[in-house]
């Protein structure tokens, strides 16, 4: 059960709407979920030749009284955060950094965070926090475009390779399809007109999962498989794409090098990737 959700912010209009998707969903999932809402901030050097005057201020001093006053605003700007137990932290990282600092002390069973998208150079250089954060693997991430607004998941797309999935990393999908009361479509895209042999055993391994959830099993056939999910989604009404790793990693080894960014730079409804969460490992003495 998601009993604990993580939600990103940098007080944009995109983090604050990823937030206001969060109380939403939260409140259908779990009523009783608590909720952390972290920033993660930098305060620039003084000396270097990069500093940045920033409008709020470049001393910790000024950051610190622009983050506060924006926590104190937030019920005012997400009026469901008044139904939860939440609470706000601060530090001193970089987001990803922050992040996983976080998961890694805390019981974390569920990351929801917004995604401004890129193009271009942007895409190629910058990348996305979103994409960073998956590929770090620290549990389940719940990605919302800037421009997705809530709705109940009525229908949820799951697209995989079938190359290897243990059931427990469904655990979260099986949820949210609970809850919802959502249907569940299998979707495989392949540029070839069947499966071959070990990815039709898998595809048994993954029915068998799945055994006790109802679900429909969708094959296409499409050399570009963002398009492919694209046009799927499209076509079905879908409200949540749910993508899973592999041991090699997470989008790279479910599409390949150039479409692991690909996916959340331009996906235009939520996307929940599956992983399993990290524990923080504590040494004898």
């Amino acid at each position: 059960m998601f009993k604990h959700i993580l939600i990103p912010t940098d007080f944009s209009a995109c983090s604050l709407n990823a937030i206001d998707y969060a109380t939403k969903f939260a409140r259908q999932i779990n009523p009783k979920a608590e909720l952390t809402i972290l920033n993660a901030y930098t305060v620039p050097l003084a000396y270097s030749d990069f500093n940045i005057a920033y409008e709020i201020g470049d001393s910790e001093t000024e950051i610190l009284d622009y983050i506060n006053s924006e926590f104190d605003q937030l019920e005012d700007k997400i009026p469901y955060l008044k139904e939860f137990e939440y609470e706000t932290v601060k530090t001193e990282s970089y987001v990803k950094d922050a992040i996983e600092d976080y998961c890694l002390d805390n019981e974390v069973d569920l990351i929801i965070m917004g995604t401004q998208g890129a193009s271009g150079v942007d895409e190629v250089i910058l990348g996305t926090n979103a994409h960073r954060i998956i590929k770090a693997e620290l549990g389940p991430v719940l990605v919302i475009p800037a421009d997705a607004k809530y709705e109940d998941i009525q229908n949820i797309a799951f697209s995989n390779d079938y190359k290897g999935i243990p059931a427990e990393l469904l655990n979260p999908m099986k949820e949210i399809r609970q809850a919802f009361g959502s249907k569940i479509h299998l979707l495989h895209i392949s540029d070839k007109p069947m499966l071959d042999k070990d990815k039709a055993e898998e595809a048994k391994n993954v029915e068998l999962h799945l055994r006790e959830t109802p679900h429909q099993y969708h094959y296409i056939v499409d050399n570009d498989v963002e398009s492919g999910i694209d046009n799927f989604a499209n076509n079905n009404k879908i409200d949540l794409l749910v993508v899973a790793p592999r041991k090699k990693g997470l989008f790279e080894s479910l599409f390949g090098k150039s479409e692991s960014k690909s996916l959340i730079f331009h996906t235009k409804i939520p996307l929940l990737a599956l992983s399993t969460t990290k524990k923080k490992v504590i040494e004898a003495h």
